[in-house]
């Protein structure tokens, strides 16, 4: 079974899209902890957790690192890889806009 059998499925796209998520919160998390000379677990134990407001922003620029992965998976027509995808990334919508009611900037 090569590398397109095993991720070019709806499966592959959605675990691939989770992972994609936090991929993109720890890059953010670490550039944010380094520009701030703070440690990763400052980041997310105190403006990740504990921040009513920065949730909604954190969740959409974690999500957008999953444009990069779709564009790389279209340009190679894996199109089972990206539905499994922009399933993960449309589900996140509902959760940022839930977020920014919760932080009441709605």
């Amino acid at each position: 079974m090569n590398m397109r059998e095993k991720l070019d499925t709806i499966g592959g796209g959605i675990a691939t899209g989770l992972l994609g998520t936090l991929a993109g919160f720890l890059i953010l998390g670490a550039t944010w902890s380094y520009s701030n000379s703070v440690e990763l677990s400052y980041f997310i134990e105190n403006i990740a957790s504990k921040s009513l407001l920065y949730r909604d922003s954190l969740l959409t620029i974690s999500t957008l690192f999953n444009v990069g992965i779709f564009y790389v998976g279209i340009k190679v027509e894996w199109w089972r890889f990206c539905r499994g995808l922009l399933m993960v990334i449309m589900t996140s919508v509902p959760l940022i806009i839930y977020f920014q009611m919760q932080a009441g900037i709605s």
